[in-house]
């Protein structure tokens, strides 16, 4: 009797546990559908909400510079002319033999030899490249990016010898790891992974803080680096980093081909990105998710023509937007090594950039007057391509 009793009492305590078991999974459940979520969806919207703002405002921003300075200077429509120069025939035939698709901009001793588009901007609708067509810039926006940080280093607000916890939190070397460091990719911070959702410029630095990998300090190409002196130039002016590029460069050299993704797929002189196979280069038009050029803050969301990338880097050379003092402290490398957004030759520097299935490099002197400019709607423009039709250009073969 005393057993069954036992047995019986046990059935009700397991019973009791199912029951209380179930309870809570149902609680859980309940406050996890009607609380939590809620709130994480709340979070999310809030998340896209200001980085649509965000995005209104670069938009806005670039629209107005473009209306106020419709009216181009003669130097940018001299460079959105066709010159195909008799002495430029061999360099044609150098781009033609590397399956060039896309802008070619020569200047020696000043003077234009060659300004010409080679392949198709859209193969489908037969539109053909030239010196107006539009195209994205990749990796040599840091260098614009370095220039914005030492305007700050000008006015005395940032130091190249400061630490980066100075000015972001979070980052586990961040009071061993100098802004000068992070300029000529020697901080060891790399990315664990790529972004994968869109956010506002605030968000896509905290999100890189959170996803940092540390390595070895030596020379490591990584864009995080940019990405993070971009928050830095955010967090001590206080403005966006699209409106201080279109202010301080774009409207100041009076640009009106030059601008921010995606505003890029507005335009109608734009140029599609293709993969394809050397013998069909047009097989692949590439497709362009929004979190790619999202998330090249400070690194590769820039488009522009040939003729406005000239006279981007000219007038950066030539100290019209810091001064050649500044500009010689910040590029403190040179021999060709990677130094402040460009490879620095000493007389002349060289950049390179690849994005989107498109690709861009430039080889300026820093008098401005010799210039190679190429701007490709496929991946092939390497730097060998540019170093060799620059060097050769300057001997006058």
């Amino acid at each position: 009797m005393r057993a069954s009793k036992r047995r019986s009492q046990h059935r009700w305590l397991i019973l009791s546990l199912l029951v209380g078991l179930l309870v809570g999974i149902a609680a859980y459940a309940s406050y996890d559908h009607f609380y939590l979520k809620p709130q994480i969806e709340a979070k999310e919207e809030r998340t896209r909400r200001k980085y649509e703002t965000e995005l209104n405002r670069h938009r806005a921003v670039e629209q107005r510079l473009q209306n106020e300075t419709r009216t181009a200077t003669s130097a940018t429509d001299k460079l959105m002319q066709p010159v195909n120069q008799a002495e430029a025939k061999p360099f044609m035939k150098i781009l033609e033999a590397n399956h060039f698709s896309g802008t070619a901009l020569m200047i020696r001793r000043g003077k234009i030899i060659l300004n010409t588009g080679l392949g198709y901007a859209d193969a489908e609708s037969g539109r053909l490249n030239g010196p107006e067509t539009l195209y994205q810039i990749g990796s040599i926006q840091k260098g614009l990016t370095a220039v914005l940080l030492m305007r700050l280093v000008e006015q005395g607000k940032v130091h190249l010898s400061d630490p980066i916890s100075k000015y972001l939190t979070g980052i586990r070397t961040g009071k061993q790891v100098t802004l000068r460091m992070m300029l000529n990719m020697r901080s060891g911070l790399s990315l664990t992974r790529a972004q994968s959702a869109s956010l506002s410029d605030a968000g896509i630095v905290r999100w890189s803080i959170a996803n940092l990998n540390y390595g070895t300090v030596r020379y490591d190409y990584q864009p995080v680096n940019y990405v993070l002196l971009a928050g830095v130039i955010e967090k001590v002016t206080g403005r966006l980093y699209a409106d201080l590029i279109q202010q301080e460069i774009f409207k100041k050299l009076k640009l009106t081909h030059s601008g921010f993704m995606p505003e890029l797929f507005h335009e109608s002189n734009q140029a599609f990105g293709y993969s394809g196979p050397i013998n069909n280069p047009y097989a692949k038009r590439y497709t362009e998710p929004s979190v790619n050029y999202n998330r090249e803050l400070g690194t590769g969301n820039i488009y522009t023509s040939a003729g406005d990338l000239y006279q981007i880097i000219k007038a950066v050379n030539q100290g019209k937007i810091i001064s050649t003092a500044s500009l010689k402290a910040l590029r403190n490398l040179d021999n060709g090594q990677y130094t402040a957004g460009v490879y620095n030759f000493g007389g002349y520097t060289l950049t390179h950039g690849v994005v989107a299935s498109q690709s861009a490099g430039t080889m300026i002197d820093t008098s401005g007057q010799n210039a190679v400019v190429l701007l490709a709607n496929t991946d092939k423009i390497t730097q060998g391509l540019i170093k060799n039709l620059y060097l050769n250009m300057i001997k006058g073969v």
